[in-house]
């Protein structure tokens, strides 16, 4: 699920409750885009479904001891084991989260996907990352199958909030496995050029490299030397990044190719004067302990923003309240 960008999902519960609440009547400051979620939509869909049905009925297993996934949590990350506080608390909710106590889960809809997201407030933190005016909420969240046998499948939703970046959030490849194994990353637009985004990571690692930042997609850019990676040190199992160089002109991009990868625009009235693509890239991972010991090395797959003014024609999306216009 990492490989095709976690954080899409949070766009797409965020893009799914405005849409329910409120027409659009004009373009807002940013808004996203229902092409790119729909896809997103079948992707988590299928997750889930996988998860529920993909493993043919066997005979039940011997009962031993079971550890809980709270347990586990807390094995895994220190910060979920220091006492919570009333700043925890206080950490806003990301939409996607906040679907399933809204009207649109009332009635026949609350066994619609995004309505069985619920978290879990005792184990609710929020990283103040030092150095820099970012934060980042941890949020431990459960989604119960909607086919049975019911089953409560356990995730973790991650948010970072700071200058030039509000309200970005992801929820992880659904399994502790693999978060153990991969962590979780949320990244988004802050800038012209500049992305910024969080890992979050197991216990025992104090460093998170990103090598080389290479484009996935060969067609939209002449450019083949990849872009910087990044450097990051971790505090309280996050480790906040910057991504330089993202720029039209620097990936040297073919602006008439970029309408299947707009994310979001902005613009008066129904005109979009500035656009963000989400691009889908890779790049190597490295995590080391404190005593400069390897601890994982991994290949990530991640999405890098491109904002752009006066976006080539074709390659944004209408608003969907100025299409009847």
């Amino acid at each position: 699920m990492t490989a095709l960008m976690p954080e899409y999902r949070a766009q797409l519960y965020d893009a799914a409750e405005r849409r329910a609440r409120r027409p659009v009547a004009r373009l807002g400051r940013l808004w996203p885009v229902a092409v790119s979620t729909a896809i997103v939509l079948a992707v988590v869909i299928a997750a889930v479904a996988v998860l529920s049905h993909g493993h043919a009925p066997s005979a039940p297993a011997r009962p031993g001891p079971a550890v809980s996934f709270d347990r586990q949590l807390l094995d895994t990350f220190a910060v979920l084991r220091r006492p919570q506080t009333a700043a925890d608390l206080r950490a806003p909710l990301p939409a996607f989260l906040r679907v399933s106590s809204s009207p649109a889960c009332l009635g026949a809809n609350s066994a619609r996907l995004p309505c069985t997201l619920k978290v879990d407030p005792p184990l609710i933190r929020t990283v103040a990352v030092p150095g820099s005016r970012y934060e980042v909420g941890i949020f431990p969240v459960n989604v119960q199958s909607g086919a049975p046998p019911l089953r409560t499948l356990r995730d973790v939703a991650v948010t970072l909030d700071g200058p030039g970046v509000r309200g970005a959030a992801g929820t992880g490849p659904w399994g502790l496995t693999s978060i153990r194994t991969r962590g979780l990353v949320v990244s988004d637009y802050v800038s012209a050029g500049v992305n910024r985004g969080v890992f979050l990571v197991p216990d025992g690692v104090a460093r998170v490299v990103i090598g080389p930042v290479h484009l996935l997609d060969p067609s939209i850019s002449t450019r083949f030397a990849p872009t910087d990676g990044a450097t990051a040190a971790v505090h309280d199992n996050v480790a906040l990044f910057q991504l330089n160089g993202l720029t039209v002109q620097n990936l040297q991009l073919h602006v008439g190719k970029l309408g299947r990868f707009f994310r979001e625009g902005s613009g008066r009235g129904c005109g979009i004067t500035f656009a963000i693509y989400a691009l889908p890239a890779t790049a190597t991972v490295t995590w080391f302990a404190a005593d400069g010991q390897l601890v994982n090395h991994f290949r990530l797959t991640l999405g890098v923003y491109v904002g752009t003014h006066h976006p080539a024609p074709g390659t944004t999306t209408v608003n969907p309240g100025c299409a009847a216009r």
